[in-house]
């Protein structure tokens, strides 16, 4: 976790001259970047966010940015990619794909209240319904069905042997799930929306923030994906009231549909199993070691638990009936 691209004085003056800006008051590397390098850039009366994309490349960055644009304009409350005197929104540095960002000040919330799940539960809504309307806008669910299933072999050992049987019939309820999840409502979802890719300001959402494991998918799936981590108490079952206000800020402005309703139960084991395996990977890849080990992981038990109590835990089937 750091910084991975360093930057001088007269670097950062070099890049930032090119906005109407006036003069560079201070600028400071980010140490919490785990993928990415990031700093905060101040000038007089403004403060942004400087992105450099250290595994993504150019192709890739304008979905991101564009995408962040439009839910800026929609009233999504995101960071928004600022453009140049020229108009461009995606720069190089030191032949890295880089972006600039509006700054949200805020910090993630803690504890979690019901009343903050009603409000990631309104914003995403709000961005669910907008981005069914970004029909030009393209990329794939790399994380998606072919993914985990794939991945069983890689993350076997470090599965406790009492869970392998679990898991093979996870994987297989998890395949008819998204079998079916293509005749859903899609649109792009956000994939990782988890609490510490929100920051509030005295309690209110100041922002969303992270959108680079954004795709199309099922809207429902990124619904889930977001309960399972705002939602779950210490026991891993799902808080009856924070489930009920996060559903009633999410319906405000996306209702779900009787179809989506019924597929709830499979759409939170699946989003449960879908970050299991992810964080099994990491601990693969950190076992192994070398320069791609990730410096950092998450421990792979806390979505084990939340998986469990899904399939076994009556409160998941809380919007369903």
């Amino acid at each position: 976790m750091g910084v991975y691209t360093e930057l001088t004085l007269q670097e950062m003056q070099e890049f930032t001259r090119q906005f109407n800006f006036g003069d560079l008051k201070s600028f400071k590397g980010v140490d919490a970047g785990v993928e990415n390098t990031t700093y905060f850039v101040s000038f007089n009366q403004k403060e942004f966010v400087l992105q450099i994309f250290e595994e993504q490349g150019f192709d890739e960055i304008p979905f991101f940015i564009e995408l962040n644009r439009r839910l800026s304009d929609d009233g999504v409350p995101v960071a928004s990619p600022i453009a140049n005197q020229e108009g461009a929104r995606l720069f190089a540095i030191k032949n890295k794909p880089a972006a600039l960002f509006s700054r949200i000040k805020g910090s993630t919330i803690s504890p979690i209240t019901p009343d903050a799940c009603r409000q990631i539960g309104e914003a995403l809504g709000k961005m669910h319904y907008a981005t069914q309307n970004y029909i030009d806008l393209k990329r794939e669910n790399h994380r998606w069905h072919r993914w985990w299933e794939g991945s069983v072999k890689r993350v076997l050992d470090f599965v406790p042997p009492k869970y392998r049987d679990m898991l093979s019939d996870q994987i297989y309820r998890s395949g008819s799930f998204a079998s079916h999840a293509g005749k859903l409502p899609q649109g792009i979802i956000h994939g990782d929306l988890f609490c510490d890719n929100a920051l509030f300001n005295s309690g209110s959402l100041a922002g969303i923030i992270d959108f680079y494991n954004a795709c199309n998918g099922s809207l429902l799936f990124d619904l889930a994906i977001t309960i399972n981590d705002w939602c779950s108490d210490e026991s891993s079952r799902l808080d009856k009231l924070k489930t009920e206000a996060m559903m009633a800020g999410y319906t405000r402005y996306r209702p779900l549909t009787d179809q989506e309703m019924s597929h709830w139960p499979p759409a939170v084991e699946t989003a449960a199993l879908r970050f299991w395996i992810l964080r099994l990977v990491a601990l693969a890849r950190k076992r192994k070691g070398g320069p791609q080990a990730p410096p950092h992981i998450k421990d792979p038990n806390d979505f084990l638990e939340i998986l469990i109590s899904r399939r076994h835990d009556p409160q998941c089937n809380l919007i369903s009936r």
